[in-house]
């Protein structure tokens, strides 16, 4: 069908079909029937966010679902009445600090770092003191006599912030705290983990972030491990993907083939994010046709849009790296059989041995190595890391699912 002007009549009809509510590879899901494969972590950041004295520390790689993840588990302890408060959720950019973090559930209790005046009013009746901060005018009223006095703000100090805090019902959500720059700043937050679990304060962090160890997002504080219950989210089992196609294309009365079903498992590794970006893609264009079944050329057509659709840094790091070889078919092939791998880290020999099972070819070890070591250099943002001698990963645990839809779209269409 046409798509009409500016593709305004294909995107009517997309919105109209609500699929961008039940596949969302570019945002957390945040309606909790529609989180599959993630029951077990779930259980657990409920039931530590329910203990005295705990928080939670969600790691693991980009794209396995960890935002997605914290949401759901926040919306299942509000509808379950576990705490009652308000919900804060700041995603960390390189700009950020400590005192940048916290300054959302300040604010909620009255605290602007801008301001450095506090306005006190008397009841005249009761003597009953209420503070708040300066606005616009101040808060008069006929019933108030009103002062300013000038208070002491540290948003830098962890014993300060959980002072203020430790009194507040809610959960806190810190996201992408990898992305801050400063170990000190990681280290604050830890502190002030540790500060408001010895208050047994029912204001709750739940901090997350892309990470191979809880360490690295905690800056090693020694004296938070107990207060701290770290979840590091591992890829998605195959079973738990297959779900996710399944029952999204229920919703939408669209019928994958068997075959499609495992191509998709295959090119997501693990990763729920392609598996949503290639069931939307597949769904959408579905949709558009008013198919009720996604066969393999429809599948094709999915992953070109797929593929577009891609984070950039995938895109140009993938294409960087092919661009003016000399053998681009065997450099080709070398990638989709790392892709293949089955486990994160590599030797030469199982790279050999997955060339020589799919694509019936036998390159010498030397040749391989010389290979890996250009895609290694090259630019300085090479596809593959050097673990040890002989020892290979992706630099970007996602790039196999990048390159397998790739190479499956060109597959599907010889």
């Amino acid at each position: 069908m046409s798509n009409g002007l500016f593709g305004i009549e294909r995107e009517t009809i997309i919105s109209n079909s609500k699929v961008r509510d039940i596949f969302t590879p570019f945002s957390p899901i945040d309606i909790v029937e529609n989180l599959l494969g993630r029951e077990k972590e779930v259980s657990q950041i409920v039931g530590v966010i329910n203990s005295p004295g705990q928080h939670v520390l969600l790691y693991g790689d980009r794209g396995v679902g960890k935002t997605s993840l914290a949401i759901i588990s926040h919306l299942l302890i509000k509808n379950m009445k576990i705490i009652r408060g308000k919900f804060f959720i700041k995603r960390c950019c390189s700009d950020d600090s400590f005192a940048s973090i916290v300054q959302y559930p300040l604010k909620s209790i009255g605290i602007d770092y801008e301001l450095s005046e506090i306005t006190e009013s008397h009841t005249q009746g009761g003597g009953a003191k209420i503070k708040a901060v300066i606005a616009e005018g101040g808060a008069n009223s006929k019933r108030t006599r009103s002062c300013k006095r000038v208070v002491e703000i540290n948003p830098s100090s962890p014993a300060w912030v959980s002072e203020r805090l430790k009194d507040l019902k809610g959960v806190f959500l810190i996201d992408e705290i990898d992305a801050l720059p400063r170990k000190n700043d990681k280290k604050r937050i830890a502190e002030l983990i540790k500060l408001l679990s010895d208050s047994r304060s029912q204001f709750k962090l739940i901090v997350v972030g892309i990470a191979d160890t809880g360490d690295e997002l905690t800056a090693g504080h020694p004296s938070v491990e107990r207060c701290l219950k770290e979840t590091h989210l591992a890829r998605m089992e195959d079973v738990a993907l297959r779900n996710i196609i399944v029952e999204g294309m229920k919703k939408l009365q669209i019928t994958p083939t068997e075959k499609v079903i495992d191509t998709i498992v295959d090119i997501s590794a693990g990763y729920p994010h392609f598996t949503h970006l290639v069931c939307l893609k597949c769904a959408e264009n579905a949709i558009v046709s008013k198919k009720r079944t996604v066969n393999m050329p429809d599948l094709e057509e999915a992953l070109k849009d797929a593929v577009k659709e891609s984070e950039g840094a995938l895109k140009r790091r993938f294409e960087s790296t092919l661009r003016g070889t000399k053998n681009e078919a065997e450099y080709r092939c070398i990638l989709l059989a790392a892709a293949h791998c089955s486990i994160p880290e590599f030797t030469l020999s199982a790279l050999r041995s997955k060339l020589l099972d799919r694509f019936n070819i036998n390159i010498p070890q030397r040749v391989v190595s010389r290979y890996m070591s250009n895609m290694i250099v090259y630019r300085g943002k090479g596809v593959f890391d050097r673990v040890s001698k002989g020892v290979y990963r992706f630099s970007d645990p996602r790039m196999p699912s990048f390159i397998k839809m790739i190479e499956v779209q060109r597959s599907i269409a010889q």
